[in-house]
């Protein structure tokens, strides 16, 4: 294949890979992982106005549960500093943090194709860019205002740098490597699953001479995070703000509670049944036969199953599966590529969309969302003051992001005399004004109560000030 044909394929994926990730681009962060989406943009939001205060800006703050904002042990918000400097030049928007996503994932699409050319071949790398191209989950994930899209960008690339630096001449510049894989961590925990692979990728098999090589990266890829990732759970205010440990305490290490019919719903759905049977054809042959990199996506496939049995099936969020993509892509693209030339390969990739045209109906209900949350916090914003502590009906927190205000929440269905005596139950939060969210879950005894004990003063936003 020539090179010029090379660049036009590749050209031609990454094209259709931008224009399917701009649907809903205009959209607010009220889609599907609004939760996310709406706490990542929050963050952003508060660093405005002193993004040069290191280390202090860098310590993620939300507008939940308080009357001021509150510390919060998260990832290292690499993705919303860079969405406030953008907002401070350009102005504010959710359209800066889609595009921004779309960018980064259109890098980790590079990533992918640099390490499939590298790592097998030149058709490999463009099979599998195209495999994670159009995989629902990378399509949907690949423009959502979240933390995924810059992990998956920082962990694809340090798989293919340390690769090209393993088969290049020059064995310098380790430092630099480690320090991209360093940031897929902090950007997102789970990406630590890689470093054993980028381990066996650079090191494996070992020589003596390389063990100082190894001491540096491993010490750089280690140290920052547990540096951050203990600073932040120290500086958190309460244990009800630490989200990281919590996350991996409560729904992992604690939790009994094994979802695997959500799980394979999720594979199915997201992945498609094609791609995940093609990774079982490509793991098949990669058991046959031997080449460079073997021994690292054999691991790197028992650390994605463990992945899946052990957080997945804990943790029922689709999101949690962006991280084994890129193995998905490359296993695929490498079964494909045994179908021999390409005339082949393009009547097999016929074959498979016949098969999963009805695969991309998962994605309709993710771009849809309830106007009425822009309604009432564009309310909040113009009829109260800017000191005013809301009350959430319900866990959802995106209207603090909306209306530029701080509070609290119902985090649990009040029945029985909580619901008969809201008054008593609204006392324990100092907050101005109780917000009923969309579609909330509280019954209607509750609502019945509300509006005999408070005023509704706007759409669905009772004064708590004002006790009838």
């Amino acid at each position: 294949m020539g090179r010029r044909v090379r660049w036009f394929l590749l050209g031609v994926i990454l094209l259709a890979a931008l224009l399917v990730r701009l649907k809903g681009i205009n959209n607010p962060l009220l889609d599907d992982q609004a939760w996310r989406q709406a706490d990542t943009a929050s963050i952003a939001v508060h660093m405005l106005g002193h993004l040069m205060d290191f280390p202090k800006v860098m310590l993620p703050q939300l507008n939940y549960d308080g009357t001021v904002p509150q510390n919060v042990e998260l990832e290292f918000p690499m993705f919303p500093y860079l969405l406030a400097w953008t907002w401070r030049l350009f102005g504010w928007g959710d359209i800066w943090g889609r595009l921004w996503a779309v960018f980064l994932s259109l890098i980790s699409l590079w990533g992918i194709y640099d390490l499939g050319r590298n790592l097998f071949s030149e058709r490999i790398g463009l099979l599998a860019t195209a495999m994670y191209a159009f995989m629902p989950l990378s399509i949907y994930y690949g423009r959502v205002v979240m933390p995924e899209p810059m992990a998956q960008a920082l962990s694809i690339w340090a798989l293919a740098l340390i690769w090209r630096w393993r088969t290049s001449e020059n064995k310098q510049g380790i430092w630099k490597i480690g320090f991209v894989m360093s940031g897929a961590v902090l950007a997102k925990l789970p990406q630590l699953m890689l470093f054993p692979v980028a381990l066996l990728l650079g090191f494996y098999p070992m020589k003596l001479k390389k063990i100082s090589q190894l001491f540096r990266y491993s010490l750089l890829v280690v140290s920052f995070p547990m540096v951050y990732y203990l600073w932040a759970h120290m500086n958190v205010s309460s244990s009800s703000s630490q989200f990281v440990s919590g996350i991996l305490t409560n729904q992992v290490v604690n939790s009994g509670n094994l979802t695997w019919n959500v799980l394979s719903n999720n594979l199915q759905r997201g992945l498609t049944d094609s791609a995940l049977y093609l990774s079982g054809v490509g793991l098949l042959r990669m058991l046959i036969n031997r080449f460079p990199g073997r021994a690292a996506l054999l691991a790197w496939v028992g650390i994605a199953l463990a992945y899946l049995g052990i957080v997945c099936v804990r943790i029922p969020l689709d999101y949690y599966l962006v991280p084994i993509m890129p193995l998905v892509a490359l296993l695929g693209a490498y079964a494909l590529d045994g179908c021999g030339t390409w005339s082949n390969i393009f009547l097999v990739i016929m074959i498979l969309m016949v098969i999963n045209q009805n695969s991309y109906t998962y994605l309709k209900p993710k771009y849809q969302w309830n106007s009425v949350y822009l309604t009432q916090a564009e309310w909040v914003k113009e009829h109260t003051p800017s000191s005013s502590v809301l009350v959430l009906s319900d866990s959802a927190p995106m209207t603090f992001y909306y209306a530029h205000r701080v509070g609290f929440r119902l985090t649990k269905v009040l029945e029985g005399a909580e619901a008969e005596s809201p008054v008593k139950v609204l006392r324990n939060f100092p907050g101005d004004y109780l917000v009923r969210l969309p579609q909330s879950c509280q019954q209607e005894l509750l609502w019945k109560k509300v509006q005999e004990s408070y005023p509704e003063v706007g759409p669905g936003i009772f004064d708590l000030k004002k006790p009838k």
